[in-house]
């Protein structure tokens, strides 16, 4: 039974002005099932399926030059996901039903057998009775005899009589007992089909509002969605929590990789030199028992501390080389690399730590990003927008601080972050590079502080990322994996 449609969103812009159709903001409206998208002047929006078909159409309203058009989008789609919803849940009544009725039977029948017993007991007590009264009178008597003969069969027809009933009854337990399985088995599947369809509307609403991020120019950069979380830039951050989270790994330098697109798993690449194996884990918990899900093989080698995975593919720079890569664990295939020329690579410009980081991927709300240095900048921080489909560049930003002056770095929101040293706890945010305003400033030691260590005041980073789907920072600590909850400005603060 096919309960969804994969939806392929398509869009027929006529932009008048191309700066209001990047500030379009979208609202799933889950009581009215229909998507409201608000933009700029002069859009045209079709949703339509992997055949052509028209699944969904907005058009701009007629409105004053000061109002924004909304486009009404109703969710046939969802619409049908609701028929399927009702259905299941008419399954799952109908068992509960059923399940009740045989709930009702079971409990008759254990009654029946109740009485039966205590029916066979009464009889039992009677033959007793009698066999006593016997013993007290003289059996020379043709009419003691015929007395004992018939006390005798009445008690054994009574027994009789009564354990067959017995059987019987037993018999329907057990025909009750397995319609009460049944029953119970279909009532499950009527419970599984619910939550499938609630899955499936869910994967069917994030889907598409995801899809719909990339419909206009410029993208969506009000509303990102990770699973069950959206999380929405322009964010500045606030502060980074004191209070963090450590596991054990030991091994002194690696690094720990979260996909915001698929959060369940943790992969981990051990070391910083000749690392050639990801290795995968379901929970944090997996991680500190060592219960490892499954480990990949690459065909190549990645060098450092700065790899991430993104969208279920491996980043990271090939070792010996000034070369980006990139492997898919979905598919266990090597997908390409690239060179980078004038990327200073081999400990030229790397962090503090040194270890081969030269090269730093970071995974953000906007998508991948690299940190590096070029000779061109004299060792100055730059940051670049990667396409992850073929690792060119989509932007680049020169920062104004040396990447040697740096202990790592984090971007969120297309913000970069860095700590102002590696090895000291606490330390602090030492600069903030805002590439969408191309700006960047220092801050003060008390400005943004990073307890840089959960369990002591000893550190050693080797690396630090953002997770976008749980609003954290994730630090290898000397063999430590340390996870720090972070928080963010309110708008409305001055």
């Amino acid at each position: 039974m096919k309960l969804y449609q994969r939806f392929v969103l398509l869009s027929v812009c006529y932009i008048c002005d191309v700066q209001s159709a990047k500030e379009c903001v979208y609202q799933y409206d889950m009581k009215n099932n229909n998507v409201q998208i608000t933009c700029g002047k002069g859009a045209v929006l079709h949703i339509v399926d992997q055949n052509g078909n028209t699944l969904l159409t907005g058009e701009t309203s007629i409105s004053s030059a000061d109002t924004s058009p909304v486009f009404q989008l109703d969710r046939s789609s969802i619409s049908s996901l609701n028929d399927e919803a009702h259905k299941a849940t008419k399954k799952l009544s109908d068992a509960s039903k059923l399940l009740r009725k045989v709930r009702e039977d079971l409990t008759l029948q254990i009654n029946n057998l109740i009485n039966l017993t205590t029916l066979l007991q009464r009889g039992d007590d009677e033959l007793k009775n009698d066999l006593n009264t016997l013993r007290r009178h003289d059996l020379t008597s043709p009419l003691a005899r015929e007395a004992i003969i018939a006390a005798l069969q009445n008690q054994y027809n009574f027994l009789r009589m009564g354990l067959l009933s017995q059987n019987t009854q037993m018999n329907e337990l057990i025909r009750t007992t397995m319609r009460l399985t049944t029953s119970i088995m279909k009532t499950a599947r009527g419970a599984r089909g619910v939550g499938e369809i609630l899955d499936l509307r869910a994967d069917v609403m994030n889907e598409t509002l995801f899809n719909i991020t990339k419909l206009m120019p410029g993208g969506f950069e009000h509303g990102t969605f990770f699973g069950e979380k959206t999380v929405f830039c322009p964010q500045e951050l606030k502060k980074i929590s004191k209070k963090g989270t450590s596991v054990t790994t030991g091994v002194e330098q690696g690094a720990i990789m979260l996909d915001s697109h698929t959060p369940e798993n943790i992969w981990v690449m051990y070391g910083y030199v000749d690392i050639n194996e990801v290795t995968q884990f379901d929970s944090l918990k997996s991680l500190k028992f060592e219960k490892v899900q499954k480990i990949f093989e690459l065909p190549f080698s990645c060098v450092g501390t700065g790899h991430v995975v993104y969208k279920q593919v491996l980043y990271c720079q090939k070792m010996f080389t000034n070369k980006i890569a990139h492997y898919s664990l979905a598919e266990s295939r090597w997908i390409g690399e690239r060179p980078l020329e004038n990327v200073s690579v081999h400990s030229h410009f790397p962090y503090q730590s040194g270890k081969n980081t030269d090269l730093d991927f970071a995974i953000d709300e906007k998508g991948l990003w690299l940190i590096y240095s070029t000779n061109n900048t004299h060792g100055d921080l730059v940051v670049s927008k990667v396409n992850e489909e073929d690792l060119s560049f989509d932007g680049t930003w020169v920062t104004q601080i040396k990447k040697k002056d740096v202990g790592n770095a984090f971007i969120i929101c297309g913000i970069l972050y860095t700590i102002n040293a590696f090895d000291t706890a606490p330390t602090h945010i030492n600069y903030v590079y805002d590439t969408n305003k191309g700006k960047g400033k220092r801050l003060e030691p008390d400005e943004l502080e990073f307890v840089n260590a959960v369990e002591n005041d000893y550190a050693r980073v080797y690396s630090l990322d953002y997770s976008p789907s749980d609003q954290a920072l994730y630090s290898w600590n000397n063999g430590r994996i340390e996870i720090y909850p972070v928080s963010f400005l309110d708008e409305n603060e001055p």
